[in-house]
């Protein structure tokens, strides 16, 4: 929601216009961040421009780089954190640690799903105690890095103080969060027949 305020800002076509935009933006971010990914794991150009072009033109990738949706910059972000953990756990200093929890916290920010990558990043880092690569000190000096960015949670009560919206108000709980009825979730539990509606869109997406 905020970066999509600051492209509002931007001087070309309307609101709509620049917000797609924004969207193409983080999926041409993506694409470039997976490449990298995909070159440091491979050592392969080749390689890794596929991967990049299978991302790039996938169906549901593409659909959701021309639309105003958190998806391109979840995958953005999803990307960015992956490739910043394997390139610390192949080096020796710990900047790109710190980097990694940031950008993984900044990944809450867009959608929880990012919870997903909790394992893989706690593997690593007990990897790196156990390699004595990392101390204990230093994942106490990386944890306000993960944690700034979820300080931008604040800015929904604040906001909802101030000029609170009939809609929101509607749909939130005493401080704007909306946490506090069931129907208001995100994440609700479908029955079995989706299942079926889930591998047909699987299939599509491979083309078959």
């Amino acid at each position: 929601m905020l970066l999509g305020k600051t492209f509002t800002y931007l001087p070309v076509g309307d609101v709509g216009y620049r917000l797609n935009l924004m969207a193409a933006v983080f999926a041409a971010g993506a694409v470039t961040v997976f490449f990298q990914l995909s070159l440091l794991v491979t050592k392969r150009t080749t390689t890794s421009f596929a991967v990049a072009c299978s991302l790039a033109f996938s169906y549901y990738f593409w659909a959701s780089a021309v639309v105003a949706e958190a998806y391109t910059l979840h995958v953005f972000l999803t990307g960015l954190t992956i490739h910043l953990l394997v390139k610390w756990d192949k080096s020796q200093g710990n900047r790109l640690l710190f980097a990694a929890l940031l950008a993984w916290g900044l990944s809450f920010g867009n959608h929880m799903s990012t919870m997903l990558k909790g394992p893989a990043v706690a593997f690593l880092i007990l990897r790196g105690l156990q390699q004595n690569r990392i101390s204990a000190t230093t994942i106490l000096l990386a944890v306000p890095a993960f944690v700034l960015p979820l300080t931008l949670y604040l800015y929904l009560p604040w906001r909802y103080s101030t000029d609170a919206l009939p809609y929101v108000i509607s749909h939130s709980d005493s401080f704007g969060l909306g946490l506090s009825r069931p129907h208001d979730d995100r994440w609700h539990v479908g029955d079995l027949n989706r299942i079926a509606i889930r591998v047909i869109d699987i299939r599509l997406q491979v083309g078959k």
